[in-house]
């Protein structure tokens, strides 16, 4: 069984590299499409806030945070928003290209490269920092939203969800595979110093 998945690590069976390399371009489409819609975030933010409602972004506690804002959003307003949405955006980017560049390299069968282990591991850590990011970003915008309103009426919404607390379990758990898997393919380098 031990031989088996080491062979499995260095040189795939035609057939797993078929299928794994499908589901990796899959992976990286689908990646594709979230980079670009995480790119239309910021642009959206400053010309039409109310079309990011629909995309199920600028919600806290179930409360519309564009609400927050008595008078109508401000360009003011846009540009804080945007400003706070940047980090978040900027992470969920890098996030994305660590996934692009893992998948590529597991379509090119190499699942224990020093490079997939690298992404893999960069990809655990930009999501872990996602998930203590996300939450703050949206108290700051609640406060960016508020902020042109009157003395006494401004907001800061702090709330955290189940769907925080659900990716950074996700994200612990990526990093705990992250490790797993260089110290798997240490020790396959290892054993193979040995044969």
């Amino acid at each position: 069984m031990h031989i088996e998945i080491l062979a499995l690590s260095r040189q795939p069976t035609p057939a797993l590299a078929l299928r794994l390399g499908r589901l990796a371009a899959w992976v990286q489409a689908l990646a594709l499409l979230a980079a670009l819609v995480l790119l239309a975030v910021l642009p959206l933010q400053l010309l039409a806030p109310d079309a990011l409602l629909a995309l199920g972004m600028g919600e806290a506690t179930g409360q519309n945070l564009l609400d927050l804002a008595e008078g109508g959003l401000t360009t003011a307003a846009r540009l804080r928003m945007a400003a706070v949405t940047a980090f978040p955006v900027g992470l969920g980017l890098a996030l994305l290209w660590q996934l692009w560049r893992l998948f590529g390299e597991y379509r090119r069968g190499a699942v224990f490269s020093p490079l997939a282990l690298a992404c893999l591991r960069r990809f655990a850590l930009l999501l872990v920092a996602l998930a203590v990011v996300q939450p703050l970003a949206q108290a700051a915008l609640s406060v960016a939203v508020s902020w042109d309103n009157p003395p006494g009426h401004r907001a800061l919404v702090v709330a955290i969800s189940s769907n925080d607390y659900a990716l950074m379990l996700g994200s612990l758990v990526f990093v705990a595979i992250a490790r797993v898997m260089t110290e798997a393919a240490r020790v396959a380098e290892e054993n193979e110093g040995f044969v």
